[in-house]
C-alpha cells in the first residue's frame, strides 16, 4: 500500500479527474447548447448520433458536459439533462424503467410495477415535463445494434420520437463506431439530424496523391496540445514538459492513440512521481512506470527516437450484421502495422 500525503492522494484525485477540452468536443458541447435551446422553443426536436471507439472519451465527453449543471436529485428538483443507459435487457419496457430510475422518480414506482408499456411512457413523458427536462443523453447505444432485429430496434424508436415530440425534449445517442448503422434504417435516418464521432489522437494520414500514409503535423500538434493540457493538471509546481519529441512520440507508443490509455499511464506515473517525492514528472519515471506496468514489452523511453515505431488506429470497431454466429458479428478495433517515427521528418509516403 503506498503511503501519501493527504495533499498528494489530492494531486492524484485532481488529474484523475481532469478533462482537457479540445476544439471538436467545444463545437459537440454547442450541439448539446443548441439542442437544449431548441427544446425551450417547441417544433420538432432533433437528436445526435455521437459515435467513438472504446477509449475514446464518449463517457468523460458526458461528465464533463453534466459538470455544467447543478443537480440535486429528489422528487420535486428539476433536471436539465438526462444521463441514462441501454439497458442490459433491451426491451422498451426495461428501457422506459430505466429512464424512470435515473430520474430518481419516487412517483413512478407503482408505475413500474404495472409493467404497462403504456403506463410507462406516459410516467416517463409527465416526469421528464415535471423536472423541465431538456436533453436526454443515452449511452451504449451500439446494444441496439448487437443481436437485436429491425422489428425491436423500431419499436424503440417509435418510443423515443413520442417521448421526444410529448416532452418536446431531444435526444443524444452516444455509441460504439458501429453504432452509425442506426442511421441506415428509415425509422432512425430521419431522426439522427446531427452525427459527429471522436476519433483517436493520430501522428499519420492517408494521402490519395501518394498513395500511402504521410505525416500529419496538424495530428501531431493536437496530440502535443492535449498531452500539455493533461500535464498543467498534474498539480506540480514545476510543470512537466511532456511534449519534447523524447517523451512526446514514445507516450503515443505507449497509448496508441487512445485518450483513455494514455490518461492512465500518466496516472500511474504521477502516482509514482508522488510516492519517490519527486517534484515534477521526468523520462525517468515514465521509464520505470512503463517497465512496471508492461515488464516483457520493449520499452519506448528508453529507445532513440530513430528506432521508434508506434502504432496507430486503422479500423474502427465494426458489426458484421451478416455473419451467421453471434461470436462473428462483432469486430474488433484494428490498429496498423508498426510505423517508424522517422517519417514524421521525412517527406516520403509510407505505404499502408
Amino acid at each position: 500500500m503506498l503511503k501519501l500525503t493527504n495533499q498528494q492522494l489530492n494531486q492524484i484525485t485532481n488529474f484523475r479527474e481532469c478533462y482537457v477540452e479540445y476544439p471538436q468536443i467545444t463545437e459537440i458541447y454547442s450541439i448539446f447548447d443548441r439542442l437544449m435551446f431548441n427544446s425551450t422553443v417547441g417544433g420538432e426536436q432533433e437528436s445526435l448520433l455521437l459515435t467513438g471507439d472504446t477509449g475514446s472519451g464518449k463517457t468523460a465527453l458526458i461528465n464533463n458536459y453534466l459538470q455544467k449543471f447543478s443537480v440535486k436529485k429528489g422528487r420535486w428538483e428539476e433536471m436539465p439533462v438526462l444521463n441514462t443507459r441501454i439497458p442490459s435487457r433491451i426491451k422498451e419496457q426495461n428501457t422506459l424503467e430505466r429512464f424512470l430510475l435515473d430520474l430518481d422518480d419516487v412517483r413512478s414506482s407503482r408505475v413500474r410495477r404495472t409493467h404497462r408499456e403504456g403506463s410507462l411512457t406516459a410516467g416517463v413523458i409527465r416526469t421528464l415535463t415535471d423536472k423541465k427536462v431538456k436533453l436526454i443523453i443515452i449511452n451504449e447505444i451500439q446494444e441496439l445494434i448487437e443481436f437485436k432485429d429491425a422489428e425491436e430496434r423500431q419499436t424503440i424508436a417509435n418510443t423515443f420520437k413520442m417521448i421526444s415530440e410529448e416532452a418536446k425534449v431531444s435526444f443524444v445517442l452516444v455509441g460504439m463506431p458501429y453504432s452509425s448503422l442506426l442511421a441506415e434504417e428509415p425509422q432512425w435516418s430521419s431522426r439522427l439530424s446531427w452525427h459527429r464521432h471522436l476519433s483517436y489522437f493520430h501522428l499519420f494520414k492517408n494521402s490519395e496523391q501518394h498513395k500511402g500514409l504521410i505525416p500529419d503535423k496538424l495530428g501531431k500538434i493536437h496530440f502535443a496540445k492535449f498531452v500539455a493540457g493533461l500535464a498543467g493538471r498534474m498539480g506540480f509546481d514545476d510543470r512537466p514538459n511532456l511534449t519534447c519529441d523524447e517523451i512526446l512520440l514514445p507516450l503515443f507508443a505507449v497509448c496508441r492513440g487512445e485518450c483513455r490509455a494514455l490518461k492512465h499511464f500518466l496516472s500511474d506515473a504521477l502516482t509514482n512521481a508522488l510516492s519517490e517525492s519527486k517534484n515534477t514528472l521526468d523520462k525517468e519515471i515514465l521509464e520505470g512506470t512503463f517497465s512496471s506496468r508492461y515488464p516483457n514489452e520493449d520499452n519506448p523511453f528508453r529507445c532513440s527516437l530513430n528506432q521508434l515505431n508506434i502504432r496507430e488506429l486503422r479500423i474502427g470497431a465494426r458489426y458484421n450484421k451478416d455473419a451467421q454466429f453471434k461470436e462473428d458479428k462483432l469486430i474488433d478495433r484494428t490498429f496498423t502495422d508498426l510505423l517508424p517515427i522517422h517519417m514524421l521528418l521525412s517527406k516520403q509516403p509510407l505505404k499502408s
